[in-house]
């Protein structure tokens, strides 16, 4: 059974207690990435530990939802709080099957960079009072490997041909 998190706004992001960046340049538009990130049946694709994703509302714009599951984590509810079309695409955990987060909120921002684009993937948190151990090493040293990860697969994605 899922149990609810708090609810945050997008702005959140700025203040909350864990903050993890990291951004990639890419030879690639804005719209190709975006693209990318809209289509979420493929997340599994580039985003390391994403197992499925399956849409539960409206699958574009502001308040869609969909469903995440997450390997080692469970599953994700999530609403769109951003929805901007080659600009960005930022989300808010609303429920989770194993709770280890009070908040959890992403964003996904897309910057022209010349015939290029600078891709920033940020994550903020604020774990369960019980979870900061376990989730702080987590932070520190392997999320930023993992959203680097993704940003580099999620370049690959955005140049392949779509179909």
């Amino acid at each position: 059974m899922a149990r609810a998190l708090e609810r945050q706004p997008l702005e959140w992001i700025d203040e909350a207690p864990v903050r993890v960046s990291v951004s990639r340049r890419m030879a690639v538009g804005a719209d190709a990435v975006f693209a990318v990130i809209a289509d979420h049946e493929t997340w599994p694709e580039w985003f390391d530990g994403v197992e499925e994703v399956r849409v539960t509302g409206a699958a574009e714009g502001v308040g869609g939802q969909r469903q995440v599951v997450v390997r080692g984590l469970g599953v994700f509810d999530e609403e769109f709080l951003a929805w901007e079309p080659g600009r960005r695409f930022g989300f808010a955990v609303t429920h989770m099957t194993r709770p280890v987060f009070r908040t959890l909120n992403e964003l996904v921002t897309l910057e022209p960079d010349g015939d290029a684009t600078v891709v920033t993937y940020t994550q903020s948190y604020a774990p369960a009072p019980w979870a900061w151990p376990l989730l702080w090493p987590v932070a520190r040293w392997r999320l930023p490997k993992v959203l680097a990860g993704a940003l580099a697969a999620l370049e690959e994605q955005a140049r392949a041909p779509r179909h």
